[in-house]
């Protein structure tokens, strides 16, 4: 279990970037619809 917790933040030390960027693309995805209706009201000044 130690070497686990070790391994674990070892990787979120050397790789939170990417981390980062795939939880972004995961929002971006579950949330496209709201994003996509919130431009297009915007653009249509709405």
């Amino acid at each position: 279990m130690n070497q686990f917790l070790t391994d674990f933040k070892s990787l979120i030390k050397n790789h939170w970037k990417v981390i980062l960027l795939i939880i972004a693309i995961l929002w971006f995805f579950s949330s496209y619809s709201d994003i996509k209706a919130g431009i297009a009201d915007g653009w249509n000044g709405e």
